[in-house]
């Protein structure tokens, strides 16, 4: 696919389920490095009623830590979650279930100490592909594909071949990635009543959304006062939207996509111009640098508090994390909504799409545990299982209305969901017993008090949506310098954004070139080379 032949996707992509369970976990296990010689469960048996066979092994699985539990709630390791897993796949398998967190903010250093000390978990994850790559490359992860094979197919049908086929690196199925139910990104949100206290109407281009923060500033609407930010939740991914209506796409090829980094590509210049006039005229977050990718509860605390006049989310966000609700709580009068005002010259609103893939889970070489650990995964893959792990208890958190789980509007479905992501790890997004895929939709959208704000979030997020490239070649220069390269991206991202408008230009293009010169070149070169490849 060319960039004259680019399509825009226009649609929501959805996992197909099997309507056909088949077998959970064998009552036994190893706990050694390769597969069991003995036959799995029979898909009739109940592994709950069959006897322990071996002493029981401790399963150790890596969770975030969000630092977002709700006053109230019980701990992220002591909760309807954990006690759900330890009872209805730890016991019957005879395996205790320990959860070691780690912060999210800091879990690739986090990670990469525990792998390098031996310590890891017997399940780990990330998003990070380079990290992946790395451990790889260094020896360091378990070939799961014959445990996949003997033990693992809930999990095959669930995820398909083409998430599946993310995780193979070298031939070698040494990750097992989660399957993105939704695709979008990202969605911008404003203040509707902040809008009809000023008199506009929704922006529906960038002109009119930067008059609109203009608006924002000078009349300071709602509770806001000399606090008011018109536009927050500013960083590299979240700002996307924003960098890719400057894109001059009949100038950018998928090589360029997958190859060059966004700093050179056409049009990104400009994009940080805008920003950077955006910053100086006080109509950003000001305290942007010093909390970006460190403190990600502070747009949400903002929102709440009635300072924030729009932001960009990760798509739905605000509603399954419970800020949408907490902004109604603050203030009666406060009506949230999603926008779609990034757009090219020619009209369109390009934005990311996530791959099919979410994050990738994998077992260190040092665990004796991964039959356990794909085991548990396939567990985790059956209706019975991860239905509960995302909506709770039918009649406490959720019911089921046309087939589709409905959470409750009530404390205990707050108390107990706000994370269910980290839980339900081979889904990112929720999912229904179907293969149709408006059916996964509804149940991304089943609380009726936002069912609107969620299905237009969903569809905003997806309108002319983009999927960057795709190489599973490792890139060994994209390994060397990918830590180096993230925190370059970070710094320019603030430098260019803060520079004075006299010195954009040179701050940019000083900063853009070191990036190169550090390792960017030699990443770009070696992608470059992968893609051309794989024609």
């Amino acid at each position: 696919m060319n960039a004259k032949s680019k399509k825009w996707s226009a649609g929501l992509m959805a996992v197909a389920v099997s309507t056909s369970i088949l077998a959970g976990c064998s009552g036994n296990d190893t706990g050694g490095n390769e597969p069991s010689s003995k036959p799995t469960t029979n898909p009739t048996s109940n592994p709950a009623t069959e006897a322990p066979k071996s002493d029981p092994i401790t399963l150790r699985i890596e969770l975030f830590d969000r630092n977002n539990t709700p006053a109230g709630a019980p701990p992220i390791t002591d909760n309807f979650m954990t006690n759900y897993i330890q009872e209805n796949f730890g016991d019957p398998n005879n395996i205790k279930v320990e959860f070691v967190t780690v912060p999210r903010t800091q879990e690739v250093e986090k990670l990469n100490v525990l792998m390098a000390a031996n310590q890891a978990p017997d399940l780990v994850y990330t998003y990070d592909t380079p990290t992946v790559q790395k451990y790889v490359k260094d020896g360091g992860l378990t070939d799961l594909g014959p445990y996949l094979e003997q033990f693992g197919q809930n999990l095959k049908t669930v995820l398909g071949e083409t998430v599946l086929n993310y995780g193979k690196f070298e031939g070698v199925q040494y990750a097992i990635p989660a399957r993105r139910v939704l695709l979008p990104e990202s969605t911008t949100i404003m203040r509707q009543d902040w809008l009809d206290e000023v008199g506009l109407p929704i922006p529906t281009t960038t002109d009119e959304f930067y008059n609109t923060l203009k608006a924002f500033k000078e009349k300071k609407p709602g509770k806001s006062g000399d606090k008011v930010i018109p536009y927050s939740n500013i960083d590299p991914f979240h700002s996307k939207p924003l960098q890719y209506s400057f894109w001059e796409w009949d100038k950018i090829s998928d090589a360029d996509l997958y190859a060059t980094p966004d700093w050179l590509l056409p049009g990104n210049k400009e994009a940080f111009r805008f920003m950077n006039k955006l910053y100086n005229e006080g109509l950003i977050d000001p305290d942007f640098p010093l909390t970006m990718n460190k403190d990600f509860q502070k747009f949400q605390k903002d929102l709440i508090n009635g300072v924030v006049g729009s932001g960009t989310a990760n798509t739905n966000e605000p509603v399954y994390q419970g800020y949408l609700a907490e902004v109604s709580k603050a203030d009666a009068n406060a009506k949230v909504v999603p926008i779609n005002p990034f757009t090219t010259p020619d009209g369109k609103t390009p934005k990311a799409l996530y791959s099919p893939n979410g994050m990738y889970i994998f077992v260190p070489k040092t665990s004796k545990n991964a039959e356990a650990v794909v085991k548990y995964l396939d567990w985790m893959a059956m209706p019975e299982n991860f239905i509960p792990l995302q909506n709770g208890t039918e009649g406490k958190t959720y019911e089921m209305v046309d087939g589709v789980p409905q959470v409750l509007d009530n404390e205990e479905a707050k108390q107990t969901l706000y994370n269910y992501t980290d839980y339900a790890i081979i889904l990112n997004g929720k999912l229904a017993s179907s293969t149709d895929e408006k059916l996964n939709l509804a149940v991304n959208a089943s609380d009726p008090n936002y069912k609107d704000f969620t299905v237009a979030s969903f569809e905003m997020g997806t309108k002319d949506g983009v999927i960057k490239p795709s190489v599973t070649t490792p890139i060994q220069a994209e390994i060397k310098y990918a830590t180096t390269l993230k925190e370059k991206t970070d710094e320019i991202f603030v430098k260019v954004i803060t520079a004075k408008p006299a010195d954009f230009d040179k701050v940019y293009d000083n900063e853009v070139n070191d990036y190169m010169k550090i390792g960017g070149q030699e990443v770009m070169d070696e992608k470059r080379q992968a893609f051309e490849a794989t024609k």
